[in-house]
């Protein structure tokens, strides 16, 4: 094995430090911090850079800590567990800057990340993936082996007595695993989901078949080793690109988990989407709604709208709310979540964004959009200017299709207002982004 000697420049998106190799060729470097000295080894070579993983630390940076999980370094949940908590948030900043310069042009300032007020147990959902002896755990970074784990650090607790009560069971029950390579066998995944706010934990058992013959009889074992335990679900998912997706049924309990803010209340179905971090979901919360400076009198659209966790907000400052998205799922959430709430000004569209932008024929004044990691797209940023709003306000999981997607709003007469991201995932590189724009007056 040849090891070549890199010194960390700083960091960059994915979570990797940049260097030099001895050749002169860029590397990123994954397991190393800025201004560490370290000996690492090629694990694939590009024409212009090379990507690298940590051996050994020759000099190491003065931030680093021990991480308090065993798990760290094979598991791939976490990345930066081995680095002082402010030192993330300033390396998160660093790489949002970066990126937005580097694939935007943007060179708008960056605002302090927003920490976390949990870096330890604020994981709201969680997948695990199973080996073939039944044992639950978690996937090596960039493989399909799987890290079989005791806890996880970054899991409410119950989630750890799930875990340790369901491999006895699992073992008990001689429930078949599934194998991928083969496509054979029953169970794919177990994901657990909990609710900060009322205590609600929910377990979804991910099946290839529509038949999951032991069931009910596994989650009433489960439910009576864990009392904490408020609804088991039988996911039927055929599709092995996507984890959570498909026809469900209830196994026990009342089928949701309920989550409260300042003064709504979201009733999350289990194949839909939410935040992971309550913590930080209630601060962008008060951040969108300040930023869209409503009056009262608008009609607000919201793209990629989810079960409406911000249409609900937004809806008691604004005349309407169109929420616009295409999960059947999370549609009918959506509105029964306007009922729980009592918003009647909230109209929940079932339609493909840009399908939706595309046949719009109203006025709309503000726009919100939360769209997937792969952002929302340059066709619907096009779409999105035909429309003219006075205000967007973009939120992001992913700074580099961030910066794609507003540098075509900046080029279409937008100007940028404010840049705030918000630490969603601690001790990982992931960073979620508020940006606030508003359309420059023509002369």
């Amino acid at each position: 094995m040849t090891l070549q000697e890199v010194t960390i420049e700083k960091m960059v998106n994915g979570g990797y430090g940049l260097g030099k190799l001895p050749s002169g060729k860029t590397v990123f470097v994954e397991g190393a911090y800025p201004g560490e000295r370290v000996l690492v080894k090629l694990t694939r070579t590009k024409k212009d850079f090379s990507f690298a993983k940590t051996i050994t630390v020759l000099e190491p940076s003065s931030k680093r800590v021990i991480p308090p999980c065993p798990h760290f370094g094979v598991c791939g949940g976490c990345q930066w567990m081995d680095i002082d908590y402010e030192e993330q948030l300033v390396y998160k900043k660093n790489i949002l800057e970066d990126t937005l310069k580097r694939v935007g042009k943007i060179e708008e300032e960056v605002l302090p990340v927003v920490p976390s007020e949990r870096i330890s147990g604020y994981r709201e959902k969680m997948e695990f993936s199973l080996s073939k002896d039944r044992y639950l755990g978690l996937k090596m970074r960039y493989s399909h082996k799987i890290v079989k784990i005791k806890r996880c650090e970054i899991s409410p607790d119950i989630f750890n007595d799930i875990l340790k009560n369901l491999r006895k069971l699992l073992d008990i029950f001689e429930i078949p695993i599934y194998d991928f390579e083969r496509k054979e066998g029953v169970l794919k995944h177990v994901v657990l989901r909990y609710a900060v706010s009322t205590n609600q934990t929910m377990v979804i058992f991910v099946t290839k078949t529509e038949s999951f013959q032991k069931g009910k009889e596994l989650a009433k074992k489960l439910k009576s080793a864990v009392p904490g335990i408020t609804s088991i679900i039988h996911v039927m998912n055929s599709k092995d690109s996507v984890v959570l997706r498909g026809p469900y049924r209830t196994l026990w309990g009342e089928g949701i988990i309920l989550e409260r803010f300042d003064w709504e209340e979201f009733q999350i179905p289990p194949t839909a989407f939410f935040q992971n971090n309550y913590w930080i979901t209630r601060k962008m919360l008060d951040h969108v709604y300040k930023e869209l400076k409503l009056e009262g009198n608008e009609t607000v659209l919201d793209l990629y709208s989810g079960i409406g966790t911000f249409s609900i907000r937004i809806a008691k400052g604004a005349r309407e709310v169109i929420a616009v998205e295409s999960n059947r799922i999370s549609v009918k959430a959506g509105k029964s979540n306007a009922n729980i709430n009592r918003v009647r000004n909230v109209n929940f569209v079932e339609n493909d964004v840009e399908d939706f932008l595309g046949s719009i024929d109203r006025r709309v004044d503000k726009v919100i959009l939360d769209p997937p990691r792969e952002g929302a797209g340059i066709k619907v940023m096009k779409r999105l200017l035909n429309l003219k709003p006075a205000r967007i306000v973009y939120v992001s999981c992913e700074p580099s299709t961030l910066a794609r997607d507003l540098k075509v709003l900046v080029e279409g007469g937008y100007s940028i207002e404010k840049v705030q991201p918000f630490d969603m995932f601690p001790h990982t590189f992931h960073v979620e982004t508020v940006v606030t724009l508003s359309r420059r007056e023509r002369i």
